[in-house]
């Protein structure tokens, strides 16, 4: 087996293959996983995209782990004679090389080189306990896969990694888990795009597109210039985990921009009591949680809007807004729509 990958090797990655292909093909070379072959065959699927029907042999076990502070597990359920298991958490991979086999609930999906494949939370799919390839003829094929997700609970870390099949042989490299220093902007973008996949909006798929290519562009930045630390690497980063629950709430808070923050979803995502997390937040920061929140959002679509080619309607999604509410909010604090306040704020153009 491979020794694991160093630093500069997820950045080739990144940026000879994973950003190229994305920025060619995005969403025409993405599918998601559904949980029954006929629901998952009515998506817009790429032209090189097999299935096949391949029932399961084992039965479904309960999922026995560790349970968090809302007495929640990760996994949902497993079939252990199938290797399959459900999570409540969405995953996304990209096929490196080769071409990949997902044991999908009862069929399979075959996926090639310079795709993108999303696992959506609750639907079974393979443990990564063995081979991503199927059929007679495995012994004559090879896949290397990279993964990317955001780990239960995490308040700014993306784990990637990348895995291999040759063969019946399934071996992994080092998990990756990148905790990005101060770089929330990282986080938000991909949460932003799992969550316009998952929900579907109006017009969605442009903002995904949008909000994809933005993660790995940050994402790549802040690894070129060292903005993170690794399992396993030394840093002189304070850890999150060190950091007290209200700088972990803000760092959340930044992270989740983009959906429908409350001071309950907040405070449990801390390990706090609601009434304690409050008072705590007016004393560490001078501001109530709704305060600190409407800064926040309007801090982060005045840098979008002052970039020049981000629309209301995309902003308003981006920070957690509808286009209304953001309207509102531009006219309280800035005396000015927010179209107003792109036009007057925008880079002058080119010459």
């Amino acid at each position: 087996m491979p020794s694991p990958r160093r630093d500069d090797e997820i950045i080739d990655i990144l940026e000879t293959r994973v950003l190229p292909w994305w920025e060619l093909h995005g969403l025409s070379h993405f599918a998601a996983s559904k949980a029954t072959l006929h629901e998952f065959n009515k998506q817009r699927l790429p032209e090189d995209i097999r299935t096949y029907v391949q029932k399961r042999r084992g039965k479904k076990v309960a999922a026995h782990g560790p349970r968090y502070f809302d007495n929640t597990s990760y996994a949902v359920a497993s079939w252990p004679e199938d290797e399959q298991w459900s999570i409540r958490y969405p995953s996304l991979v990209c096929v490196l090389k080769g071409s990949a086999d997902f044991h999908i609930a009862d069929y399979v999906v075959q996926c090639p080189q310079s795709h993108f494949f999303l696992f959506t939370p609750l639907v079974p799919y393979p443990n990564g306990k063995r081979s991503h390839l199927e059929g007679s003829d495995i012994e004559n094929r090879y896949c290397e896969l990279l993964w990317f997700m955001t780990p239960p609970g995490a308040t700014n870390r993306i784990s990637c990694w990348t895995c291999h099949s040759q063969g019946s042989q399934h071996w992994m490299h080092q998990l990756f888990d990148y905790c990005l220093i101060g770089q929330s902007e990282v986080i938000s973008f991909f949460n932003l795009f799992m969550q316009e996949m998952l929900e579907k909006p109006e017009g969605y798929r442009e903002m995904a597109d949008i909000s994809f290519r933005g993660f790995l562009r940050l994402f790549l930045r802040d690894l070129k210039a060292g903005q993170f630390s690794t399992a396993g690497k030394n840093t002189s980063y304070e850890s999150p985990q060190d950091s007290s629950p209200i700088e972990m709430a803000k760092i959340y808070i930044s992270s989740h921009i983009n959906q429908s923050l409350t001071l309950e979803s907040v405070s449990r995502a801390v390990f706090m009591s609601r009434t304690t997390f409050s008072q705590r937040f007016v004393q560490e920061t001078g501001k109530t949680f709704h305060q600190y929140l409407t800064e926040c959002r309007l801090t982060e679509a005045k840098r979008l809007l002052s970039e020049g080619s981000w629309s209301v309607t995309s902003t308003s999604r981006v920070v957690g807004l509808s286009t209304a509410q953001l309207y509102n909010l531009f006219l309280k604090h800035e005396g000015c729509t927010p179209s107003e306040y792109s036009n007057q704020h925008k880079p002058p153009a080119a010459i």
